[in-house]
């Protein structure tokens, strides 16, 4: 049976292609952007989450943990992340819930299911079911099986990558995707190494193989200031331009939405008390963009009205 780590179905979603839509989390990440707004995703098993400032310290959750990862201090709850492993017992038994469980693994049959309870959104609105993350691409099988099932029932299909995987797995997706948010964070190899930990040319690559195929891409760059803006971002929209008929664009200004995120999962936030972009400066670089013969948006779908 095929099956991905699930960590959310969204319903009734307008950022994320055309109409209203499902958006299916599925975790697991090979990048580490220092600005991701889904740090919860980066994990490839579940992972208990733990609000620190919802918690009672009544301990009720202290004798169902199996492996002792719960002890109640002077100071409050103490969890051990690093023996947990993520069985999301104690968050059953969290009344308040400090502590909720993020992950299970689904089946294509189930999620399946789970998303086509919303056909009628989709018929009406001109939606459909997105894939995102995380990064899909890493459930190469369970994302290809579950768009051919939604393609044959006739709902549209969108892809949110940021294109990093072989180029046989996004070959192997890419017959059964309508369209592609595909991320494009920076064009010099040694700014993408620095803010994600990886090399861009496969996801270059990625990019180029989809033009030629002819897939419908929009390309969304999230503008972090000081790291993918000024010359840099002129440099990637003059790489862009090569590929003809590439020419939608959605700017994601940055922000500090997601910072809450890391203390619930304890993850580490490398850009905790960075400005976030301006509205004016987004506008600037979407400017700049309309002038290489883009057609720009800020925010995503909804600002577009598409």
């Amino acid at each position: 049976m095929t099956t991905a780590l699930v960590s959310n179905i969204q319903k009734c979603c307008v950022h994320d292609g055309p109409g209203l839509r499902t958006v299916v989390f599925l975790m697991g990440c090979p990048l580490r952007c220092k600005w991701c707004q889904n740090p919860e995703n980066l994990a490839t098993k579940p992972i208990v989450l733990f609000d620190t400032e919802k918690c009672a310290r009544c301990g009720r959750c202290l004798p169902y943990c199996p492996h002792g990862c719960c002890t109640l201090t002077a100071d409050g709850l103490r969890f051990d992340r690093e023996a947990c492993t993520g069985c999301g017992v104690c968050a059953e038994h969290c009344y308040i819930d400090a502590k909720t469980l993020c992950g299970r693994r689904m089946s294509v049959d189930e999620t399946y299911q789970a998303v086509m309870r919303d056909q009628v959104f989709y018929r009406d609105s001109g939606g459909g079911v997105t894939l995102s993350g995380g990064e899909p691409t890493l459930h190469e099988a369970f994302a290809t099986e579950l768009f051919r099932r939604l393609q044959e029932a006739g709902i549209h299909t969108a892809l949110e990558t940021c294109g990093f995987c072989s180029s046989r797995a996004m070959l192997r997706i890419a017959r059964h995707t309508d369209l592609f948010l595909y991320d494009f964070k920076a064009l010099s190899d040694e700014v993408h190494r620095k803010w994600t930990g990886q090399s861009n040319e496969q996801i270059k690559e990625n990019l180029s193989l989809l033009h030629e195929m002819g897939k419908q891409i929009i390309i969304r760059v999230p503008l972090i200031p000081g790291v993918n803006d000024g010359d840099e971002f002129e440099r990637m929209l003059q790489y862009l331009l090569r590929m003809q008929g590439l020419r939608k664009l959605h700017l994601l200004p940055f922000h500090q939405v997601g910072a809450s995120k890391y203390v619930l999962s304890d993850v580490g936030y490398d850009m905790a008390g960075v400005p976030e972009c301006s509205v004016d400066y987004a506008q600037e670089h979407a400017v700049l963009a309309q002038n290489y013969g883009f057609d720009v948006n800020i925010g995503g779908w909804d600002a577009a009205k598409n």
